[in-house]
């Protein structure tokens, strides 16, 4: 389970791996009804080729999650799949 540092919110039930220093998180694992499109970033979900979608949690620690899009050649991001930050998070 991953959870926001202060707030406690429950963002995920589980992940696949670590990649990047970023938990990877399949999409039947997000908790969606924790998280958000913040206002400024919602340009992007009608753009056909952007690489990812951020997202916020929906408290005061305000982490940032991002839904891959498009793949990457630094990376192995999988596509349709969050990733968050470890050191922004808690694992439990």
């Amino acid at each position: 389970m991953i959870y926001t540092p202060k707030e406690g919110t429950l963002i995920a039930t589980g992940h696949t791996r670590i990649v990047n220093g970023y938990y990877e998180i399949p999409g039947n694992k997000i908790v969606d009804t924790n998280i958000f499109i913040p206002w400024d970033c919602k340009w992007r979900t009608s753009m056909g080729k952007v690489y990812y979608l951020e997202y916020r949690t929906k408290d005061l620690d305000n982490v940032m999650i991002y839904f891959q899009m498009r793949l990457v050649k630094y990376a192995d991001y999988k596509l349709h799949h969050y990733y968050v930050k470890v050191e922004d998070v808690i694992l439990k």
